[in-house]
């Protein structure tokens, strides 16, 4: 009886030392020595990501009426539109382009009571699904830089809308109706006459440029930029940081892990990064859809959407998509290209990405007054009589900003409006004198 006793007391302290060994492991707390913060490099999204539908707007929408245009580069009548369209669906998108003579492709574009919004890149099919709703089950396999719209019944609620590549005589017509088009045509087609007047202007190739009639009166801006810490682009953009080693070089520095490039210029506050092993593989870009897909997720990737950048360069056939800065509805131009997010791809990976690494978020007061540009017809004069000037080569114009530093102090930008010019592929930038002698500057 005794060792029956002993045996469950001697049970009984082992399940209670079992307990209390399991109650020590659960509620051990090791000593370890606090980590300070300083010592830590928290990888952080640079500014914020964006959907395509806040990337792609037109650079100007006009409304015809007989011998009469009225225009506007606002954004809120370019943002309201696209936010109206993306309401309606589009039904029986159809190729007509062989049914329309060139006269009858003019009348399209410029016809009576037919509103026209511009691109400045021609956008594939594709990428505008992700933006308006196509009710076919699939969309055209064509890129257009035009929307046209036109024959709007409020009656029976809906209109004609055709996509026109103007490059390659291309037009698809589509149909779409919707309970607000009386709204929309109130506000966009009758309305549009309290828009500026613009004037046609004749280009090679019987091809138009309308450009407002006024004389543009503009106010400049000043801006203190702010700085983004180059180490989140090390981190971001390197697939293994710890691997990078960082160089000085005059006037900035290089981060390299011995395969791709990231080099820093402290004066213009811009970054280039490059990847060598694709360079071989630029010539063979792909569908610009998936060119624009690509370019918009990489920089979704470290959310690098710093200011409003717009898409301003696309072409098929071609590796380079360009997001350039814009200013109440007007593109931003500076010839270092500090106004631009640029990127070169190869068939699966960036080749080239270039940008700045500063963002425009502090404004400053600005004491200068508003700016009063020359009208079009004066400039477009003196576009003609630059040396060398060869009119097939003028592809378009537009006011805009000039992105400069201040002159009373380098650490404070400026943007001045002013006048700019396409010609054989590159903007230009036009300066005028007192005696309104205008003199050309390369800025790309």
């Amino acid at each position: 009886m005794k060792y029956e006793n002993l045996k469950s007391i001697g049970l009984a302290l082992l399940v209670a030392i079992s307990i209390i060994l399991t109650l020590s492991i659960w509620n051990y707390q090791p000593n370890y020595e606090t980590i300070k913060r300083d010592n830590i490099h928290e990888v952080s999204s640079i500014s914020e990501t964006k959907e395509a539908s806040h990337l792609i707007k037109p650079s100007k929408v006009l409304f015809h009426k007989e011998d009469e245009h009225y225009g506007s580069t606002r954004d809120l009548e370019t943002d309201e539109i696209m936010k109206e369209m993306q309401k309606w669906t589009f039904t029986n998108t159809v190729d007509v382009s062989s049914s329309l003579s060139p006269k009858e492709f003019e009348e399209l574009l410029h016809g009576e009571n037919r509103l026209e919004l511009i691109f400045s890149a021609f956008i594939p099919f594709y990428t505008m699904s992700t933006i308006i709703s196509f009710e076919d089950d699939s969309v055209p396999n064509a890129v257009f830089d035009r929307i046209i719209i036109t024959d709007v019944d409020t009656g029976e609620k809906r209109a004609n809308v055709y996509f026109v590549s103007t490059r390659e005589h291309l037009v698809f017509r589509s149909q779409v109706s919707s309970q607000n088009l009386s709204a929309f045509k109130k506000q966009f087609i009758k309305d549009a006459e309290k828009w500026e007047v613009y004037v046609e202007y004749p280009l090679a190739a019987n091809e138009k440029l309308f450009l407002p009639k006024e004389q543009p009166i503009l106010s400049s801006y000043k801006y203190l930029p702010d700085d983004i810490n180059i180490e989140d682009f090390k981190d971001l953009l390197f697939s293994d940081p710890s691997l990078v080693k960082k160089g000085s070089k005059a006037n900035g520095e290089e981060y390299t892990d011995g395969s791709t490039l990231m080099k820093v210029d402290y004066e213009t506050k811009m970054i280039f990064y490059v990847n060598p092993a694709k360079e071989s593989e630029i010539n063979s870009p792909g569908s610009l859809h998936d060119l624009l897909d690509k370019s918009i997720k990489f920089i979704n990737e470290h959310s690098g959407w710093t200011d409003q950048y717009r898409l301003f360069e696309a072409n098929p056939g071609s590796s380079t998509v360009g997001y350039r800065l814009f200013k109440n509805g007007l593109p931003v131009f500076n010839k270092q290209g500090m106004a631009e997010i640029k990127q070169v791809w190869g068939q699966d990976k960036i080749y080239q990405y270039t940008r700045p690494y500063f963002t425009l978020d502090i404004s400053l007061p600005s004491e200068g007054e508003e700016v009063t540009l020359p009208d079009s017809a004066s400039v477009l004069e003196q576009v003609k009589k630059q040396p060398g000037f060869e009119p097939k080569l003028l592809e378009d114009m537009t006011v805009g900003y000039q992105l400069l530093p201040d002159p009373q102090s380098s650490k404070i930008l400026v943007l001045e409006p002013a006048w700019f010019y396409k010609y054989g592929g590159h903007w230009e930038y036009l300066s005028f004198t007192k005696k309104t002698e205008g003199s050309v500057h390369g800025l790309e």
